[in-house]
C-alpha cells in the first residue's frame, strides 16, 4: 500500500508540474548581441516548447553595439528581454541597477562547483555571496600561426616563450623591392584603443603575472597594476615598439592586420581569441594554420571574455526563463555553440572529445593544462572609458620611434597610462589601492 501511495504522489507531483507548464502563457523575449549563437538558442527553443507549449519565444539578434544600446534604453523602462545574455563587462551595469534576478539554487550550486565552472568565472558574477549570472561560453586567447610560412622559414613549431615569439616574427617577415614590409611576422591590434590595451595585456600578463586591471578586495572595485610592475610593463611595451620601427620591424599600419591580415596571408602569426578558427575558415578557406597556447614568460595564461546568462527582474516568466537557461546547459546545445560560433563552452563536465577529434585546432584552447591560468578583466562601471583612454595612450606610443630601446621613455608612457586609468576609476569611486 505504501508503494502505491508513493507512486500516486510522484504521479501527482509530475502531473502538477506539467499542468503548471501548460498553463504558463505569454511571450518570452531573448535578445542577442552575438548572432552567431542564434542556432544554439533555436535548438534550445525546440526542447523548451515541449515543456512550455503555450509560451511563444521571440529571439532577436542585433549588431553588438546596437544590442548594448538597446539594452541600456529598454531595461530601465521594464520592456527589455526576459533572458539577459550579457558580455561580462556589461554585468556591473545591470547588477548595480538591480535589474538581475538571483540565480536559483540548483544553477548556483553548479556554477560554484570548480569541477564544472572555473572559479574566476563564477566570482565575477557574484555579489555579497549571491550569484547573478550563469557563465556560459568564453572567447579565449591563443597563438595562431601559418604552417606554410613556418615551413618556408625553417621553423618546426610554434614559439613557446615571448622571446621566441619576437625571434620567430623577425624571421617570418617579407619585404618588397623598396624594403617595405609585404608580410607581417606577427599581427596584433594597432587600431581600436580598448582592443589595443587588451592585446597589450596578453603579453603583460605573461611577464607581470597579473593584468593591467585587477579586481580590488571589494567587489566592483578595480586596481591598476602598471605602477607596481613598472619595469615589466615598460619592457613589454618597448619590445612591441622595437618591432614596429627600424631593422626589427615585423608589422606595419599599412598592411592588413589583425584577423583579416592573418586570414589573407598578410601576416604569419596572430594573437587573438577562439572565434578566429571558424572565421578564418570562412574568410581564408585555403589558409593552412595551427593553433597553440599563449607564449609564456614568468607566468603563463590565456585571456578570456565570457557570456553570462541571467533573468530580467521585470520578467513575467521568470521560472520559464530559468528553465530555458537550464536547457542551454545541455550537451547538444553546447556542442552547437562550439561548432557553429567557435565560442568555447565553460562547462567542464561536458564531453567535447568527439568534436576535438574532428577539430583538433581547438585543443590548445580547451585542454586543461597544468600551470596554464585562465584570466579575465574585472567587469566594472568604468570599463569602457578606462580601457579606451588607457589604450589610446599605449597606441599613441606605438607610433613614436623615439621610444625604440628607450626604457625610461617607455616607463613614462606606462606611468601616463596608469595615471589616466586611476583618474577614471577615482571619478567613478571604484578605484582600489589593493
Amino acid at each position: 500500500m505504501k508503494k502505491i501511495i508513493l507512486a500516486l504522489m510522484i504521479l501527482l507531483f509530475f502531473s502538477g508540474n506539467l499542468l503548471a507548464d501548460t498553463q504558463t502563457k505569454g511571450k518570452l523575449a531573448i535578445w542577442l548581441g552575438y548572432g552567431e549563437t542564434l542556432d544554439a538558442f533555436k535548438l534550445a527553443q525546440v526542447e523548451f516548447a515541449k515543456q512550455y507549449p503555450n509560451v511563444e519565444v521571440e529571439i532577436l539578434t542585433f549588431a553588438l553595439r546596437d544590442f548594448e544600446a538597446k539594452l541600456a534604453i529598454a531595461i530601465p523602462t521594464g520592456v527589455g528581454p526576459d533572458i539577459l545574455a550579457l558580455h561580462d563587462f556589461l554585468f556591473p551595469r545591470y547588477y548595480e541597477s538591480e535589474s538581475m534576478e538571483v540565480v536559483p539554487a540548483d544553477l548556483s550550486k553548479m556554477v560554484n562547483d570548480p569541477s564544472i565552472i572555473d572559479a574566476p568565472f563564477a566570482r565575477i558574477a557574484t555579489r555579497e555571496g549571491k550569484l547573478y549570472g550563469v557563465p556560459w561560453w568564453t572567447g579565449r586567447s591563443a597563438l595562431f600561426y601559418n604552417l606554410d610560412h613556418f615551413k618556408e622559414a625553417g621553423l618546426s613549431g610554434p614559439p613557446k616563450t615571448l622571446d621566441q615569439l619576437w625571434e620567430y616574427a623577425e624571421k617570418l617577415v617579407r619585404k618588397d623591392a623598396n624594403g617595405d614590409l609585404s608580410r607581417a611576422g606577427l599581427t596584433m591590434r594597432l587600431t581600436g584603443p580598448s582592443g589595443g590595451i587588451q592585446k597589450f595585456g596578453y603579453m603583460y600578463y605573461q611577464v607581470a603575472g597579473e593584468q593591467v586591471f585587477e579586481s580590488g578586495k571589494k567587489p566592483g572595485t578595480v586596481r591598476v597594476t602598471l605602477k607596481k610592475n613598472l619595469d615589466a610593463a615598460a619592457r613589454v611595451l618597448m619590445a612591441r615598439i622595437n618591432h614596429l620601427h627600424g631593422a626589427k620591424k615585423v608589422d606595419d599600419w599599412k598592411l592588413k592586420h589583425d584577423a583579416q591580415g592573418f586570414a589573407s596571408g598578410a601576416a604569419s602569426m596572430l594573437l587573438r581569441e577562439s572565434w578566429v578558427i571558424s572565421w578564418a575558415k570562412k574568410n581564408g578557406p585555403d589558409l593552412n594554420f595551427g593553433v597553440a597556447p599563449m607564449p609564456r614568460d614568468k607566468s603563463w595564461g590565456a585571456f578570456n571574455f565570457i557570456e553570462l546568462l541571467s533573468v530580467n527582474k521585470d520578467s513575467k516568466l521568470k521560472q520559464a526563463s530559468w528553465d530555458f537557461i537550464r536547457i542551454l546547459q545541455s550537451q547538444a546545445v553546447l556542442d552547437n555553440v562550439l561548432e557553429v560560433s567557435g565560442w568555447i563552452p565553460l562547462r567542464k563536465d561536458r564531453d567535447f572529445s568527439g568534436f576535438l577529434s574532428k577539430q583538433p585546432k581547438y585543443k590548445a584552447m580547451m585542454d586543461d593544462m597544468k600551470g596554464y591560468n585562465q584570466f579575465l578583466e574585472p567587469p566594472n562601471l568604468a570599463y569602457e572609458e578606462a580601457t579606451t583612454r588607457t589604450g589610446e595612450v599605449i597606441q599613441e606610443a606605438y607610433r613614436d620611434a623615439s621610444l625604440v630601446n628607450n626604457l625610461e621613455g617607455n616607463k613614462k608612457v606606462i606611468m601616463k597610462a596608469y595615471e589616466t586609468a586611476v583618474e577614471i576609476l577615482k571619478d567613478q569611486e571604484i578605484f582600489a589601492e589593493n
